[in-house]
């Protein structure tokens, strides 16, 4: 039957804790920093950006607006692609990938 571990001497428990505490907030951070990055890099291999939709604006205000060379019916289907979109209408503040207009 095996023993339940103890601290080795001179080792207590406030340590241990503390060394747990540490550890579980460096692990949070990191996971944090990863799901950041891994939303930059889905943006960028997808030659995406996202935009905020503003107070009162329509999806077609921000199609016009990013990337203001194509055409709005492309941009506007592309946008409803990318965001699995249903219908025009989108809350203030919703988040939405659009196309890049940087990428060629």
């Amino acid at each position: 039957m095996p023993r339940s571990r103890r601290p080795a001497e001179g080792t207590s428990w406030r340590q241990m804790a503390a060394t747990l505490l540490l550890t579980a907030l460096a692990t949070t951070m990191l996971l944090v920093l990863a799901h950041v990055r891994t939303g930059e890099v889905i943006s960028q291999s997808a030659g995406t950006t996202v935009t905020v939709v503003g107070e009162g604006e329509s999806l077609e205000a921000s199609a016009v607006r990013l990337p203001p060379e194509a055409p709005v019916d492309v941009t506007l289907a592309r946008v409803a692609e990318l965001d699995s979109l249903d219908g025009t209408a989108v809350p203030a503040g919703s988040r939405l990938l659009v196309p890049d207009s940087t990428r060629g």
